[in-house]
């Protein structure tokens, strides 16, 4: 084995101590501890999976429309945007979050408005909610679809679709026929990103209220004090972000 091959193995060993440190938790249950967890892990589960599909579909979208729209079409100010819409990951989330909410709760400037234009007892979706965590998450999580996406429709679909425009294709036609499908694997990837993201995230949820592995493994840190159990439930974590790997590889 050379030098290198040392170095590689030593160095990938060093990444995933902590992963497989976490993941060996398993092996120790708290009994005591998952006897009061135990019967939340279906609604963590249900709201865990709920938030990765709904961000990954709209920061899917979002990202995908943008990255067409800069990679593909010519319109004023599309230099700027090109580079613009990757600024919402200089924000952090939660930050975002915290924005959200103040312009769309009950006291904020949005529903303020509804009311008085609407009447006091005009109805108004609920910020606080698995659609305001959503958007959250897939107005901060675009970019990272939409760098992947533009660089792929950028470099390899560019002279596909205008092979396919000579040949009578419309504009619309050549993007969903052509560049769509080519760019498949870097959209993947990116939704991908996207998803272990919003598993991760502990601050953007707490803003919401909104009940995930994260908000759990918390309580059960700092409020039930019991570091094994928490370590547990993040295991569940990295099982979900390997079937995650698993299937954008598949």
């Amino acid at each position: 084995m050379s030098l290198a091959d040392g170095v590689t193995i030593l160095l990938c060993l060093l990444v995933l101590m902590p992963i497989v440190q976490v993941a060996s938790a398993l092996l120790s249950p708290a009994q005591a501890v998952w006897e009061h967890i135990g019967p939340q892990l279906p609604g963590l589960l249900s709201n865990s999976f709920c938030l990765v599909l709904g961000v990954a579909f709209g920061s899917g979208l979002l990202g995908t429309a943008l990255a067409g729209l800069t990679a593909l079409c010519e319109f004023p100010g599309r230099r700027f945007f090109s580079w613009a819409l990757l600024l919402p990951l200089a924000i952090p989330a939660y930050v975002l979050g915290f924005v959200i909410v103040g312009l769309f709760d009950f006291a904020g400037p949005v529903q303020t408005a509804w009311r008085a234009c609407f009447g006091e007892d005009a109805w108004f979706p609920p910020i606080r909610s698995g659609g305001g965590v959503i958007l959250t998450f897939s107005l901060a999580l675009y970019p990272y679809v939409y760098l992947l996406a533009r660089n792929a429709f950028h470099t390899q679909s560019q002279r596909a679709v205008e092979a396919a425009r000579s040949l009578g294709e419309t504009a619309l036609g050549a993007f969903f026929r052509i560049a769509l499908p080519m760019a498949r694997p870097w959209i993947g990837a990116g939704l991908v990103l996207v998803a272990m993201e919003t598993l991760a995230d502990f601050g953007t949820v707490s803003v919401f209220n909104y009940e995930t592995f994260t908000t759990a493994i918390y309580k059960a840190w700092f409020g039930l004090f019991s570091l094994p159990a928490a370590a547990q439930l993040a295991s569940f974590l990295v099982i979900l972000a390997l079937l995650l790997i698993g299937l954008e590889h598949h």
